[in-house]
């Protein structure tokens, strides 16, 4: 795209410390342990390579953990960085699928079309 590198954030590990607060009621509280919604998904359900979750909310994804190097999608899915636990591990990634309405498109069909009587339907 053209973008300079240099522009771009460093990939940094999900479980090491980045710094610490240094101001008001929580002044030395360390930051650490940073990982994103889908992503942290894949995590907790401890899903390894070769293996998918979905996610349901307003929105609907499914991440694929494609291991220690990113493939390139031949059906429009994303490859995307997964994960990195600790400094000196191997950075996992993933390919992603989205859905931008979801859970909104329910909400839709239940409070303003009156089609289902509740999400569950």
């Amino acid at each position: 795209f053209g973008i300079p590198l240099g522009c771009l954030p460093a990939i940094r590990s999900n479980a090491e410390v980045y710094g610490r607060i240094t101001s008001g009621a929580l002044a030395g509280v360390k930051l650490s342990g940073c990982v994103g919604d889908q992503q942290a998904a894949v995590l907790g359900h401890r899903c390894r390579e070769g293996e998918a979750k979905n996610t349901y909310g307003t929105g609907c994804f499914m991440l694929l953990h494609t291991g220690a190097r990113p493939v390139p999608s031949t059906h429009g899915l994303l490859s995307t960085a997964l994960w990195r636990l600790g400094a000196s591990a191997p950075l996992q990634f993933a390919l992603e699928g989205s859905v931008a309405t979801a859970g909104c498109g329910v909400q839709w069909l239940r409070d303003k079309l009156g089609i289902i009587g509740s999400s569950a339907k």
